[in-house]
């Protein structure tokens, strides 16, 4: 861990070299549901007749206030990397996609509709610095579970003659209680770290990103997932009120994005930068107890307005040419 911390504080001095940033991120957008019924999922709480009133103008609302972040994050600078987690479907995005910032945008998206019974997927986005290789749905079919969960997002991508693996996750929630959930996570952990371990060479690049509603040092991660090759970036952000979300007051970190060691190595052309959680004032509020939370767009049934309940994370590489 010391030697990810070295990489963030020292520059890089490459006299003679041409660098590229890659900037890569990962948001849990929060329910990004359109206003339209679709009869094969669940998704009448987010209808303009719900409880909710869900409508047009609140949709927009929500494009908007997303379109804050995404433009801020990278100082004004579209991400080339973009994982999503809570997207209805295809057509959430590619309205997100037509408003002035991501205009001329040359972003492929990677979604299928996923079995989960609200409607809500993951998906992955990239610009065209990036030549998609191989792509794939990786099904979680957890024993005896009441509910299907969430696809993992697979896509093999190619920048120069470097090889990215890109999952992008949605692991089950902690509803029912974390020690009741626990095996939900770890079987979806284990899963993923066998897809890993049978299809991806050991000199390839990984990313994993996504809301895996456990921290950094429960089984399913630092157990299941995390082995020798892999370096979880949000552990080393622990504490100091740093995290991606607030549960009951206390900020932590259930989204993650987790990098293979090679991104570490001195000899590779791709190179970690940085990394952090997006945290701004305008993107929290603060409650009756000095507390401050993500600035979300519903509590229940009452409208906020906000962004997420979630903020997002990122990670920034150095492409030497």
């Amino acid at each position: 861990m010391k030697k990810i911390l070295l990489l963030i504080l020292v520059p890089f001095i490459l006299h003679g070299q041409n660098k590229k940033e890659i900037f890569t991120m990962f948001y849990n957008v929060e329910n990004f549901f359109d206003t339209i019924n679709d009869l094969t999922t669940n998704d009448d709480e987010f209808l303009p007749f719900s409880k909710k009133e869900w409508n047009t103008s609140k949709y927009n609302q929500k494009i908007n206030k997303l379109t804050k972040v995404f433009s801020s994050i990278n100082n004004n600078k579209q991400p080339n990397i973009i994982g999503l987690c809570e997207v209805e479907n295809k057509d959430v995005i590619q309205d997100l996609l037509k408003v002035s910032f991501f205009k001329e945008n040359s972003y492929s998206i990677i979604h299928q509709n996923s079995p989960d019974s609200r409607g809500i997927d993951c998906a992955l986005l990239f610009d065209d610095n990036f030549e998609l290789i191989n792509y794939d749905f990786i099904e979680i079919k957890i024993p005896q579970a009441k509910r299907p969960t969430r696809d993992i997002v697979y896509a093999q991508l190619k920048i120069e003659n470097e090889i990215i693996n890109i999952f992008v996750n949605h692991w089950p929630s902690r509803w029912g209680g974390q020690k009741e959930t626990d095996h939900k996570r770890v079987f979806t952990a284990q899963v993923l770290r066998k897809y890993i371990d049978d299809n991806i060479n050991k000199n390839e690049h990984i990313i994993i990103m996504g809301d895996l509603n456990d921290y950094p040092s429960n089984e399913s991660i630092q157990d299941v997932l995390i082995n020798d090759d892999l370096t979880n970036l949000m552990k080393s952000l622990e504490g100091n009120k740093k995290g991606s979300y607030n549960y009951k007051g206390t900020w932590n970190f259930i989204d993650h994005i987790i990098i293979s060691n090679t991104f570490l190595n001195s000899n590779s052309t791709l190179q970690l930068n940085s990394y952090n959680v997006y945290k701004e004032k305008w993107m929290l509020y603060t409650n009756k107890k000095g507390e401050q939370y993500p600035s979300r767009t519903y509590g229940g049934s009452k409208w906020f307005g906000g962004f997420s309940d979630h903020l997002p994370i990122f990670c920034s590489f150095t492409l030497i040419q």
